[in-house]
Formats: C-alpha cells, structure tokens, sequence
C-alpha cells in the first residue's frame, strides 16, 4: 500500500511539473522562417528558461536541416502566473565555410 501510495505521489507531481514548462514546437511560417514559443515558470527559469528551450528547438530544427541557426527576432515576457514566455523567430542558412 505504501508504495502505491509513493507511485501515485510521483506520477502527480510529474504532470504536474511538466504543465509547468512547454513549447508549441516549430512551425513555418514563411519562405526559410520558422517560429516557436515557449514558456516556463519561475521553477523552469521564467524567460531564461523558456529562452533557453527556444533556442534548443530552433538549433535542433536547423540540424536536422544540416543548416545553421540565424535569430531574426526574440520577443519576451514575463508575468507572475503565466512565468517567461518567449516567442522566436528564426531562419536556418546555409553553413558557410
């Protein structure tokens, strides 16, 4: 019983930990320009964090692509509820060597 009770326990807290954080994954919106937006609470490093997860989705896009990331735009913002949210806008380029 104890360790149904300690399951439980965990499996609550990781839903409920990963409302905490998210993305709405990269999507096109132009001729080489994407954009994703993310956002997470203070726990996950408000804007740094959801910064940081920005940056992560747009590079993984642009390797898959065998490309480099180039940031056209990053618009932040932050609240006490919703925590850092941030919204990025990217092109992948041709690596130049």
């Amino acid at each position: 019983m104890k360790n149904k009770a300690i399951f439980y326990l965990l499996v609550t807290g990781i839903i409920f930990l990963s409302a905490c954080a998210n993305n709405s994954g990269v999507f096109r919106i132009g001729d080489n320009q994407y954009q994703v937006s993310t956002r997470a609470t203070w726990e996950f490093g408000g804007r740094a964090g959801a910064n940081r997860m920005a940056l992560e989705e747009a590079t993984k896009q642009c390797t898959s692509l065998n490309k480099a990331l180039k940031v056209i735009n990053s618009v932040e913002h932050y609240g006490h509820f919703e925590g850092g949210t941030v919204t990025l806008t990217f092109s992948c380029e041709e690596i130049k060597e």
